[in-house]
């Protein structure tokens, strides 16, 4: 019974060939119909590898421009650079060149909207901006790469970090210590806590020695253990006292007058009387 089941059960289509069958009937009998669909999609394949290819071009040249905006930076200045090479472009001034840096950024940034080198630049217009102490237009620029760019952008500790600056800057000290706690959320929670403790210092708070020490001794390893010792350091120096002017040296009679409102002034000393002297007379003749 066994053997004749089997053979029964070898003797049916396999399942594949059932639906495979089933399936060349089809096409069969709706050839047209399946060259139309098989053309648009080997259309929308195309089209998404058109796609990325233009996006990886458009992506490379904007990188490329990005590259150049950066180089500007690094191009000596005329008085400094005096042995310079024939042909090195100089600058005459640091503030001309960095004129041609923020221009190149915002070049790029316009003109490469959706890529990830305009949102770089984006960036670097911010870290610019703190740099030369712009830090209201900082503030704008930083806070719109942090709200457009994608959560694992390299850049974005640094950017928050930046904007932290761009806010102490302009004495935000409360939106300065909310931007500086994110960086924990970014990945950098040592530079979170070292920022919070140093801007405590800054603005004078009885726990900031505190902050710091716990800093040292939280991340013993990390730069910011030694950022914090050497402002440990320097906030236990003494303060120098401010050097006061010397007063005016007045002649005695306006001393007494010097601090009185409305005092007043003395009266000039008469000038001494010049007596005249009569003229000779000529001497007469001898007789």
């Amino acid at each position: 019974m066994t053997q004749k089941t089997d053979r029964k059960e070898l003797r049916k289509p396999d399942e594949f060939q059932v639906v495979a069958g089933k399936a060349m009937g089809w096409a069969a009998a709706n050839q047209r119909m399946l060259l139309i669909v098989l053309a648009g999609v080997a259309a929308v394949v195309l089209l998404a590898w058109g796609a990325s290819v233009y996006r990886s071009s458009r992506e490379s040249r904007a990188g490329a421009s990005l590259s150049e905006a950066l180089e500007i930076s690094s191009r000596p200045i005329a008085s400094e650079a005096p042995g310079a090479p024939a042909g090195t472009e100089t600058f005459p001034s640091k503030e001309e060149r960095q004129k041609a840096v923020l221009a190149a950024l915002e070049k790029v940034r316009s003109e490469n909207k959706g890529t990830l080198a305009a949102q770089t630049a984006q960036a670097e217009l911010g870290f610019q901006k703190v740099k030369s102490g712009d830090y209201a237009p900082a503030q704008k620029d930083l806070q719109e790469f942090l709200d457009k760019s994608d959560a694992r952008h390299p850049l974005r500790a640094f950017a928050l970090e930046s904007l932290g600056y761009a806010y102490e800057g302009q004495k935000k000290f409360d939106d300065a210590r909310t931007t500086f706690a994110k960086l924990a959320e970014a990945g950098a929670p040592e530079r979170a806590a070292f920022q919070s403790a140093r801007l405590s210092l800054e603005e004078g708070k009885p726990e900031a020695k505190q902050q710091l020490e716990q800093v040292a001794k939280d991340y013993p390893k990390d730069p910011v253990a030694t950022a914090a010792n050497e402002r440990l350091e320097l906030a236990s120096m003494p303060k120098a006292e401010p050097v006061q002017p010397a007063p005016p040296t007045l002649a005695p009679e306006n001393k007494a007058t010097l601090f009185v409102k409305g005092a007043p002034k003395p009266a000039a000393k008469p000038a001494p009387k010049t007596v005249a002297t009569p003229a000779a007379k000529p001497a007469g003749k001898k007789k």
